[in-house]
Protein backbone atom coordinates (compact mmCIF):
# COMPACT_ATOMS: atom_id res chain seq x y z
CA UNK A 1 0.00 0.00 0.00
CA UNK A 2 1.31 3.50 -0.94
CA UNK A 3 2.13 5.60 2.31
CA UNK A 4 -0.18 8.11 3.26
CA UNK A 5 -3.23 6.06 1.86
CA UNK A 6 -5.57 4.28 3.99
CA UNK A 7 -5.93 0.69 3.52
CA UNK A 8 -8.89 -0.30 1.81
CA UNK A 9 -10.93 -3.81 1.41
CA UNK A 10 -9.90 -6.16 -1.31
CA UNK A 11 -13.37 -6.42 -2.30
CA UNK A 12 -13.91 -2.93 -1.98
CA UNK A 13 -11.02 -2.13 -4.84
CA UNK A 14 -12.76 -4.83 -6.88
CA UNK A 15 -15.94 -2.83 -6.86
CA UNK A 16 -14.16 0.45 -7.92
CA UNK A 17 -12.65 -1.19 -10.60
CA UNK A 18 -15.60 -2.45 -11.74
CA UNK A 19 -16.90 0.90 -11.56
CA UNK A 20 -14.40 2.31 -13.73
CA UNK A 21 -14.32 -0.37 -16.27
CA UNK A 22 -18.02 0.20 -16.70
CA UNK A 23 -17.35 4.06 -17.51
CA UNK A 24 -15.43 3.45 -19.87
CA UNK A 25 -17.65 1.37 -21.83
CA UNK A 26 -16.77 -1.79 -21.06
CA UNK A 27 -19.60 -4.31 -22.71
CA UNK A 28 -21.55 -5.66 -20.36
CA UNK A 29 -20.23 -9.34 -21.75
CA UNK A 30 -17.01 -8.25 -20.66
CA UNK A 31 -17.70 -6.98 -17.52
CA UNK A 32 -19.54 -10.30 -16.32
CA UNK A 33 -16.28 -12.39 -17.68
CA UNK A 34 -14.13 -9.71 -15.43
CA UNK A 35 -16.45 -10.31 -12.57
CA UNK A 36 -16.39 -13.55 -12.11
CA UNK A 37 -12.68 -14.09 -12.68
CA UNK A 38 -11.77 -11.37 -9.82
CA UNK A 39 -14.13 -13.61 -7.67
CA UNK A 40 -12.17 -16.57 -7.99
CA UNK A 41 -9.38 -14.32 -7.46
CA UNK A 42 -10.91 -12.93 -3.99
CA UNK A 43 -11.98 -16.73 -2.80
CA UNK A 44 -8.03 -17.56 -3.69
CA UNK A 45 -7.11 -14.27 -1.36
CA UNK A 46 -9.20 -14.98 1.51
CA UNK A 47 -8.87 -18.33 1.55
CA UNK A 48 -5.11 -17.89 1.67
CA UNK A 49 -5.21 -14.94 4.30
CA UNK A 50 -3.31 -12.28 1.43
CA UNK A 51 -2.82 -8.99 3.70
CA UNK A 52 -4.45 -7.16 0.43
CA UNK A 53 -2.79 -6.36 -3.21
CA UNK A 54 0.02 -5.76 -2.27
CA UNK A 55 1.48 -9.30 -2.80
CA UNK A 56 4.98 -10.51 -4.29
CA UNK A 57 4.68 -12.24 -7.60
CA UNK A 58 5.51 -15.74 -6.37
CA UNK A 59 2.26 -15.65 -4.53
CA UNK A 60 0.15 -14.22 -7.01
CA UNK A 61 1.83 -16.92 -9.40
CA UNK A 62 0.45 -19.64 -6.98
CA UNK A 63 -3.21 -18.57 -8.04
CA UNK A 64 -2.25 -19.00 -11.45
CA UNK A 65 -1.23 -22.46 -10.53
CA UNK A 66 -4.97 -23.14 -8.46
CA UNK A 67 -6.51 -22.43 -11.63
CA UNK A 68 -4.52 -25.14 -13.88
CA UNK A 69 -4.96 -27.79 -10.55
CA UNK A 70 -8.92 -27.14 -10.64
CA UNK A 71 -8.86 -28.50 -14.62
CA UNK A 72 -9.66 -25.13 -16.22
CA UNK A 73 -9.03 -25.71 -20.03
CA UNK A 74 -5.92 -23.27 -21.18
CA UNK A 75 -8.46 -20.84 -22.83
CA UNK A 76 -10.28 -19.73 -19.47
CA UNK A 77 -7.03 -20.22 -17.80
CA UNK A 78 -5.73 -17.12 -20.18
CA UNK A 79 -9.07 -15.65 -19.78
CA UNK A 80 -8.62 -14.88 -16.05
CA UNK A 81 -5.12 -13.95 -16.32
CA UNK A 82 -5.70 -11.43 -18.74
CA UNK A 83 -8.20 -9.81 -16.23
CA UNK A 84 -6.33 -10.11 -13.21
CA UNK A 85 -3.39 -8.51 -15.47
CA UNK A 86 -5.64 -5.76 -16.07
CA UNK A 87 -6.82 -5.34 -12.63
CA UNK A 88 -3.50 -5.57 -10.82
CA UNK A 89 -1.98 -2.72 -13.33
CA UNK A 90 -5.42 -0.66 -12.53
CA UNK A 91 -4.45 -0.92 -8.88
CA UNK A 92 -0.98 -0.12 -9.60
CA UNK A 93 -1.88 2.84 -11.51
CA UNK A 94 -4.27 4.22 -9.13
CA UNK A 95 -1.37 3.75 -6.42
CA UNK A 96 -3.40 1.20 -4.11
CA UNK A 97 -0.22 -1.13 -4.34
CA UNK A 98 3.48 0.17 -5.13
CA UNK A 99 4.58 -2.16 -7.37
CA UNK A 100 2.81 -4.56 -9.93
CA UNK A 101 3.29 -8.47 -9.14
CA UNK A 102 1.09 -8.87 -12.10
CA UNK A 103 3.42 -7.69 -15.18
CA UNK A 104 5.45 -10.86 -15.09
CA UNK A 105 2.42 -12.99 -15.01
CA UNK A 106 2.24 -15.86 -18.06
CA UNK A 107 -0.38 -17.64 -19.77
CA UNK A 108 -0.26 -21.43 -19.72
CA UNK A 109 0.77 -22.92 -22.70
CA UNK A 110 -2.06 -23.12 -25.43
CA UNK A 111 -2.13 -26.46 -27.37
CA UNK A 112 -2.23 -26.71 -31.19
CA UNK A 113 -5.12 -27.00 -32.67
CA UNK A 114 -5.46 -27.85 -36.34
CA UNK A 115 -8.68 -26.42 -38.09
CA UNK A 116 -10.86 -28.09 -39.02
CA UNK A 117 -12.08 -29.09 -42.30
CA UNK A 118 -13.80 -31.73 -45.19
CA UNK A 119 -12.48 -34.18 -47.32
CA UNK A 120 -12.01 -33.29 -50.79
CA UNK A 121 -14.94 -36.12 -51.33
CA UNK A 122 -16.99 -34.47 -48.45
CA UNK A 123 -16.92 -31.26 -49.84
CA UNK A 124 -18.06 -32.57 -53.65
CA UNK A 125 -21.07 -34.38 -51.54
CA UNK A 126 -21.68 -31.26 -49.59
CA UNK A 127 -21.93 -29.03 -52.87
CA UNK A 128 -23.43 -31.40 -55.16
CA UNK A 129 -27.16 -30.00 -53.81
CA UNK A 130 -30.06 -30.50 -56.51
CA UNK A 131 -30.77 -28.14 -59.38
CA UNK A 132 -32.20 -24.56 -57.86
CA UNK A 133 -36.12 -23.98 -58.23
CA UNK A 134 -36.25 -20.56 -56.16
CA UNK A 135 -34.84 -17.78 -54.09
CA UNK A 136 -33.61 -19.52 -51.02
CA UNK A 137 -32.20 -23.28 -53.21
CA UNK A 138 -29.81 -20.75 -55.42
CA UNK A 139 -29.29 -18.24 -52.61
CA UNK A 140 -27.91 -21.49 -50.62
CA UNK A 141 -26.17 -23.02 -53.24
CA UNK A 142 -24.55 -19.69 -54.43
CA UNK A 143 -23.47 -19.32 -50.60
CA UNK A 144 -21.73 -22.79 -50.56
CA UNK A 145 -20.36 -22.38 -54.03
CA UNK A 146 -18.40 -19.03 -52.93
CA UNK A 147 -16.97 -20.16 -49.60
CA UNK A 148 -15.50 -23.05 -50.76
CA UNK A 149 -14.30 -21.22 -54.47
CA UNK A 150 -13.23 -18.42 -52.38
CA UNK A 151 -12.06 -18.89 -48.67
CA UNK A 152 -13.98 -16.26 -47.41
CA UNK A 153 -15.32 -15.54 -44.23
CA UNK A 154 -18.91 -15.83 -43.62
CA UNK A 155 -18.60 -12.36 -42.46
CA UNK A 156 -16.55 -11.40 -45.56
CA UNK A 157 -19.62 -13.27 -47.73
CA UNK A 158 -22.12 -11.42 -46.28
CA UNK A 159 -20.69 -7.48 -46.22
CA UNK A 160 -20.35 -8.67 -50.08
CA UNK A 161 -22.10 -6.03 -52.90
CA UNK A 162 -22.80 -5.88 -56.08
CA UNK A 163 -20.29 -3.48 -56.97
CA UNK A 164 -17.80 -6.20 -55.76
CA UNK A 165 -18.60 -8.40 -58.48
CA UNK A 166 -16.03 -8.38 -60.97
CA UNK A 167 -17.44 -10.24 -63.56
CA UNK A 168 -15.35 -10.77 -66.28
CA UNK A 169 -12.37 -10.89 -64.14
CA UNK A 170 -14.42 -13.22 -62.13
CA UNK A 171 -12.99 -11.74 -58.85
CA UNK A 172 -14.51 -11.14 -55.53
CA UNK A 173 -13.73 -7.59 -54.29
CA UNK A 174 -13.64 -8.66 -50.39
CA UNK A 175 -13.16 -6.08 -47.56
CA UNK A 176 -11.24 -8.04 -44.80
CA UNK A 177 -10.02 -7.68 -41.32
CA UNK A 178 -8.71 -4.24 -40.23
CA UNK A 179 -10.28 -2.94 -43.45
CA UNK A 180 -8.09 -4.36 -46.02
CA UNK A 181 -8.97 -4.85 -49.09
CA UNK A 182 -7.91 -8.02 -51.47
CA UNK A 183 -8.95 -9.73 -54.50
CA UNK A 184 -9.91 -13.07 -54.85
CA UNK A 185 -10.30 -15.09 -57.78
CA UNK A 186 -13.17 -17.83 -58.27
CA UNK A 187 -13.74 -20.65 -60.84
CA UNK A 188 -16.09 -20.68 -63.90
CA UNK A 189 -18.27 -23.08 -61.80
CA UNK A 190 -18.66 -20.89 -59.55
CA UNK A 191 -19.77 -18.35 -61.69
CA UNK A 192 -22.10 -20.06 -63.07
CA UNK A 193 -23.58 -21.04 -59.64
CA UNK A 194 -23.50 -17.41 -58.83
CA UNK A 195 -25.26 -16.21 -62.24
CA UNK A 196 -28.09 -18.37 -61.27
CA UNK A 197 -28.75 -17.21 -58.04
CA UNK A 198 -28.21 -13.44 -59.37
CA UNK A 199 -31.37 -14.75 -61.62
CA UNK A 200 -33.62 -15.53 -59.00
CA UNK A 201 -31.93 -12.72 -56.75
CA UNK A 202 -33.44 -10.38 -59.57
CA UNK A 203 -36.74 -12.47 -59.54
CA UNK A 204 -37.31 -12.15 -55.65
CA UNK A 205 -37.34 -8.34 -55.49
CA UNK A 206 -39.36 -8.05 -58.74
CA UNK A 207 -42.36 -10.75 -57.08
CA UNK A 208 -42.23 -8.70 -53.74
CA UNK A 209 -42.12 -5.46 -54.72
CA UNK A 210 -38.98 -4.47 -52.85
CA UNK A 211 -36.67 -1.74 -53.05
CA UNK A 212 -33.32 -2.56 -54.72
CA UNK A 213 -30.43 -3.41 -52.94
CA UNK A 214 -26.71 -2.99 -53.20
CA UNK A 215 -26.19 -5.94 -50.87
CA UNK A 216 -25.28 -9.66 -52.87
CA UNK A 217 -26.90 -11.93 -50.24
CA UNK A 218 -30.55 -10.69 -49.06
CA UNK A 219 -33.03 -12.42 -46.80
CA UNK A 220 -36.52 -12.58 -47.23
CA UNK A 221 -37.27 -9.22 -46.43
CA UNK A 222 -35.12 -8.00 -48.89
CA UNK A 223 -32.17 -7.04 -46.91
CA UNK A 224 -28.66 -8.06 -46.34
CA UNK A 225 -28.01 -11.56 -45.24
CA UNK A 226 -26.67 -11.90 -41.28
CA UNK A 227 -23.55 -14.08 -40.62
CA UNK A 228 -26.04 -15.77 -38.11
CA UNK A 229 -28.10 -16.87 -40.79
CA UNK A 230 -25.39 -17.61 -43.13
CA UNK A 231 -24.18 -20.06 -40.10
CA UNK A 232 -27.55 -21.55 -39.76
CA UNK A 233 -28.19 -22.28 -43.52
CA UNK A 234 -24.71 -23.76 -43.93
CA UNK A 235 -24.99 -26.39 -40.60
CA UNK A 236 -28.74 -27.40 -41.77
CA UNK A 237 -26.87 -27.88 -45.39
CA UNK A 238 -24.05 -29.79 -43.66
CA UNK A 239 -26.58 -31.70 -41.64
CA UNK A 240 -28.36 -32.75 -44.53
CA UNK A 241 -25.16 -33.84 -46.49
CA UNK A 242 -24.81 -35.97 -43.82
CA UNK A 243 -21.01 -34.48 -43.45
CA UNK A 244 -19.19 -35.25 -40.43
CA UNK A 245 -20.68 -33.47 -37.18
CA UNK A 246 -18.83 -30.82 -35.16
CA UNK A 247 -18.02 -29.18 -38.58
CA UNK A 248 -18.46 -25.35 -38.54
CA UNK A 249 -19.64 -23.72 -41.38
CA UNK A 250 -15.62 -21.95 -41.07
CA UNK A 251 -14.91 -25.91 -42.44
CA UNK A 252 -15.22 -24.51 -45.46
CA UNK A 253 -12.53 -22.07 -45.41
CA UNK A 254 -9.99 -24.52 -44.03
CA UNK A 255 -10.83 -27.04 -47.01
CA UNK A 256 -10.50 -24.17 -49.54
CA UNK A 257 -7.07 -23.68 -48.04
CA UNK A 258 -5.92 -27.34 -46.84
CA UNK A 259 -7.06 -28.72 -50.68
CA UNK A 260 -5.20 -25.80 -52.75
CA UNK A 261 -2.14 -26.70 -50.14
CA UNK A 262 -2.24 -30.73 -51.02
CA UNK A 263 -2.49 -29.92 -54.82
CA UNK A 264 0.83 -27.44 -54.94
CA UNK A 265 -0.33 -23.97 -53.84
CA UNK A 266 2.30 -22.25 -52.91
CA UNK A 267 1.54 -21.13 -49.28
CA UNK A 268 2.40 -17.09 -49.48
CA UNK A 269 -0.68 -17.65 -52.30
CA UNK A 270 -2.42 -19.14 -50.36
CA UNK A 271 -1.93 -16.45 -47.42
CA UNK A 272 -2.88 -13.76 -49.83
CA UNK A 273 -6.30 -15.17 -50.80
CA UNK A 274 -7.02 -15.88 -47.26
CA UNK A 275 -6.63 -12.32 -46.09
CA UNK A 276 -3.40 -13.19 -43.60
CA UNK A 277 -2.19 -10.59 -41.87
CA UNK A 278 0.90 -13.55 -40.80
CA UNK A 279 2.17 -15.94 -42.54
CA UNK A 280 2.40 -18.12 -39.63
CA UNK A 281 -1.48 -18.11 -39.02
CA UNK A 282 -1.80 -19.80 -42.65
CA UNK A 283 1.28 -22.11 -41.30
CA UNK A 284 -1.36 -23.69 -39.92
CA UNK A 285 -2.45 -25.70 -42.46
CA UNK A 286 1.10 -26.95 -43.64
CA UNK A 287 0.23 -29.52 -40.84
CA UNK A 288 -2.31 -30.42 -42.71
CA UNK A 289 -0.97 -30.93 -45.84
CA UNK A 290 1.64 -32.93 -44.05
CA UNK A 291 -0.48 -35.34 -42.91
CA UNK A 292 -2.24 -35.75 -46.34
CA UNK A 293 1.16 -36.50 -47.79
CA UNK A 294 2.07 -39.08 -45.16
CA UNK A 295 -0.76 -40.82 -45.51
CA UNK A 296 -0.75 -41.16 -49.53
CA UNK A 297 3.36 -41.99 -48.95
CA UNK A 298 2.38 -45.48 -47.42
CA UNK A 299 -0.27 -45.98 -49.69
CA UNK A 300 2.05 -46.00 -52.07
CA UNK A 301 5.96 -46.42 -51.47
CA UNK A 302 6.56 -49.93 -52.90
CA UNK A 303 7.99 -50.79 -49.26
CA UNK A 304 6.13 -48.88 -46.96
CA UNK A 305 3.54 -51.63 -47.07
CA UNK A 306 4.18 -54.99 -46.45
Amino acid sequence: MVAGRAAEPPGEAIAAFHLEQRARGVSPHTLRAQRGDLEKLLEHAVRWKWDGWDIAPRTLRGFALELGQRGLDPATQARILSTVRGYFKWLWETGRIPRNPASGLRNPKQPSRLPAFLTEGESQALLDLPPATDFPSARLACLLELLYASGLRVSELVGLDLQDLLGEQRTLRVLGKGSKERLVPYHERAAAVLAEYLSHRAAFLASRALPPSPALFLNQRGGRLTPTSVRTLLRRALEAAAVRARVSPHALRHSFATHLLNRGMDLRAIQELLGHASLSTTQRYTHLGLDELARTYEKTHPRARG
